[in-house]
């Protein structure tokens, strides 16, 4: 089992739990497959396995799986930009919810973090942390997401 960062994208990874509910199998079925590539964000219980080291009998189901190219789970995705949680759900009002896509699969809250660097135009190897705007210093790179919070890169 490896383990993400949390700034990893899950390009190349389904859910485990959506492959296992495909199969009508076990949750945990894919712990005894040999030579297979399961990861998890830290302080998480959600599988994901590389598409790639599946096990040979379901491949097929690998297309039906919901694509995770460009997402991050919401928990590391907060714990990455420093954002409390509350900014990613609806029914908060928060100004900042309708600057992400966010996705649910099988229970799972994802963001799609590849669409929102593309939205500011942020090269994907940037480190980023979003945070009140009176905190940043006056050369600090930032942008703008509301009235009082800015996002800031480097």
């Amino acid at each position: 089992m490896y383990h993400l960062s949390d700034n990893s994208v899950l390009d190349n990874f389904i859910l485990a739990k959506e492959l296992m509910k495909l199969a009508g199998i076990s949750p945990n079925a894919f712990r005894y497959w040999k030579e297979c590539v399961s990861a998890k964000f830290d302080k998480s219980r959600i599988v994901y396995l590389h598409k790639h080291f599946i096990h040979k009998k379901y491949h097929h189901l690998i297309p039906k799986c919901t694509s995770l190219d460009g997402l991050i789970q919401s928990a590391p995705f907060c714990r990455y930009t420093n954002l409390p949680s509350s900014h990613l759900t609806k029914s908060n009002n928060s100004t900042l919810y309708k600057l992400f896509d966010i996705k649910m699969i099988e229970g799972v809250k994802f963001i799609n973090l590849k669409s929102f660097l593309d939205k500011f135009e942020l090269d994907y190897s940037y480190t980023i942390y979003i945070e009140k705007c009176k905190y940043f210093a006056p050369l600090e790179k930032k942008i703008r997401l509301s009235k009082s919070l800015c996002l800031g890169y480097y």
